[in-house]
């Protein structure tokens, strides 16, 4: 019986055929790798800017007018904020031990990143460490808006006006990214009310509406 074997042009043509199939098949999976790993980082991006949105948006929905102070007994406000950063005193906050805590809270944007921390210490030195939330941040802005509806870019309210604002916005800009803004509400605190002023009896003097003066002149006509 006459058997006949393959030819060497005949394997070189295989062996080309299978490196050719070898390589297809290494791209194709060299391709869907990258891809996953885009689509993850891009998931990743999409879950820590919701994060973000949420963690800002509970923080201001619980804050309180709590005026604290500081290591050196200065009193602080309940709500302080500039461009950079941002300060205040929440509650419905869960303490390591489960129970339900105040918590002081601070936003800033350090070394490229936006940062939130948290004390459970309210007065005094502070006790909480920096949390990174988002990393590669090219710029990031904070403004408040009052009760008037204008926006400001600190918030230092006077004796008349409410202690905290009606909304915060933050502004985000990421390397590579469009920038997307976040708005939050606060809730509504009355302006605290105006005290009166001692007179030289040292008793508290009546507020100057005009009311003493209406008296004043009935009793004249009387």
């Amino acid at each position: 019986m006459n058997q006949r074997g393959f030819t060497l042009v005949e394997m070189l043509v295989a062996l080309v055929i299978f490196a050719l199939l070898a390589s297809a098949g290494v791209g194709l999976l060299r391709s869907s790798v990258d891809t996953q790993e885009v689509v993850g980082a891009k998931l990743a991006d999409l879950a820590a800017s919701e994060r973000l949105r949420l963690l800002l948006a509970s923080d201001l929905a619980q804050a309180l007018d709590r005026p604290s102070r500081d290591a050196g007994g200065s009193v602080r406000p309940a709500f302080s904020g500039d461009e950079r950063a941002l300060r205040l005193v929440r509650g419905g906050w869960t303490a390591p031990d489960g129970a339900s805590a105040l918590q002081a809270v601070t936003w800033q944007v350090s070394g490229g990143a936006l940062q939130r921390a948290g004390s459970e210490a309210i007065d005094g030195e502070w006790d909480g460490a920096a949390t990174p939330l988002l990393t590669g941040v090219e710029r990031a802005s904070f403004r408040y808006r009052a009760a008037s509806g204008e926006w400001h870019g600190s918030w230092a309210p006077g004796p008349s006006e409410p202690p905290l604002p009606a909304a915060v916005e933050l502004v985000v800009k990421r390397q590579g990214e469009p920038a997307y803004r976040v708005v939050a509400a606060l809730p509504r605190v009355p302006a605290a009310p105006r005290q009166a002023e001692p007179d030289r009896t040292g008793q508290p003097s009546e507020p100057d509406d005009g009311s003493a003066a209406e008296r004043q002149a009935t009793g004249a006509r009387w």
